[in-house]
């Protein structure tokens, strides 16, 4: 691995054991676990690391020239401004879409109100509930984190609701406006998502979503969902406004924990009503040991934000097309995908 001295990423004390290596030098390097590193049994413990010194660096600025270019695989240093501009435009439009989006999904969500069919609440709520029961029990403490879910019950109830009739307002909008999947779009959207699965079982989950309506329907509901805000946004009156990047991104940051989102697919974080826990500072990441290549803990409000953000990024527009049926088995997907 590579390590910069002096940046403070690893086990306190690691750092400071290889000041002075030279290439090729070993060293036997002893520390201490903090109380808060992720995995549990290593917790307290003492440890040495037989350390390799393969090589050693110095950092320096970097000359932008076209050897520099080239360097990366590029004919010249002009090629490189070009992408790295396109990039930073892409990353940019992506920010101020996900703001523009958070709030016209808010201001949609604050203008209507109106009953939802409780059959499309509770099996909103049931998928919601299946997918934190299954991120609870990879946990550390899985009966703390679903002694958490179960004392934010009501709470996640609430975004099923909020999914579900932000689902129909976007469906409703489409269909009386012509938005619609086109048949092309779909093979498309069907092909990336078999990618996810082996080799052998691609083929068999093709014919899995096309003869089952629901999976289609969640399949096609995030592309049908931005269809529908594209189309929002063209009958809009936008004016621009100037911001920076920190500006946009703070603004971005702010929402997060806020009244956000539909039950659709949209791509950003949402609670449902109450105010947002405050965030604590991230705490700095520990070395792992080879092999426990494990982050640092999030601090709890945040991991606890983050999984209400989760609950509502995924798309609930199908479920204005069709009730949830009883599907076949999809082929379970490749390790890791």
């Amino acid at each position: 691995m590579s390590i910069e001295l002096g940046s403070g990423r690893l086990i306190p004390g690691f750092e400071d054991q290889l000041v002075g290596a030279k290439a090729n030098e070993q060293r036997k390097v002893e520390v201490t676990f903090p109380q808060e590193y992720p995995v549990d049994y290593l917790k307290g413990r003492a440890a040495t690391f037989d350390v390799t010194v393969n090589e050693v660096q110095t950092p320096r600025e970097a000359k932008a020239d076209d050897s520099f270019a080239k360097s990366m695989g590029l004919e010249s240093l002009e090629q490189l401004r070009g992408l790295l501009k396109g990039q930073v435009e892409q990353e940019l439009n992506g920010l101020t879409r996900t703001h523009m989006k958070r709030q016209l999904l808010d201001q949609l969500a604050a203008a209507h109100d109106f009953p939802v069919p409780q059959t499309m609440i509770d099996a909103e709520f049931e998928q919601i509930w299946k997918q934190l029961e299954h991120e609870a029990s990879h946990e550390a403490d899985p009966d703390a984190a679903r002694a958490e879910m179960e004392a934010e019950r009501d709470e996640y109830r609430a975004i099923a609701e909020r999914r579900v009739r932000l689902g129909l307002l976007l469906s409703d909008i489409g269909q009386k406006n012509g938005v619609e999947v086109s048949q092309q779009e779909m093979q498309q959207l069907i092909m990336q998502a078999a990618q996810q699965y082996r080799p052998e079982d691609r083929q068999r989950f093709v014919e899995y979503v096309r003869q089952e309506p629901m999976a289609a329907a969640q399949l096609r509901a995030p592309l049908y969902e931005d269809k529908v805000v594209d189309f929002i946004f063209s009958n809009a009156e936008i004016t621009d406004r100037a911001v920076t990047r920190e500006e946009l991104e703070a603004a971005i940051e702010a929402e997060e924990g806020h009244v956000h989102g539909p039950g659709c697919g949209h791509d950003h974080d949402h609670d449902h009503g109450k105010a947002a826990k405050p965030k604590k500072a991230a705490a700095k990441k520990p070395a792992a040991k080879k092999g426990d290549d494990a982050p640092a803990a999030e601090p709890a409000a945040k991991k606890a934000a983050a999984k209400k953000a989760k609950a509502e990024d995924a798309p609930a527009a199908e479920t204005a097309e069709a009730a949830p049926k009883k599907a076949k088995k999809a082929p379970a997907k490749k390790k890791g995908a």
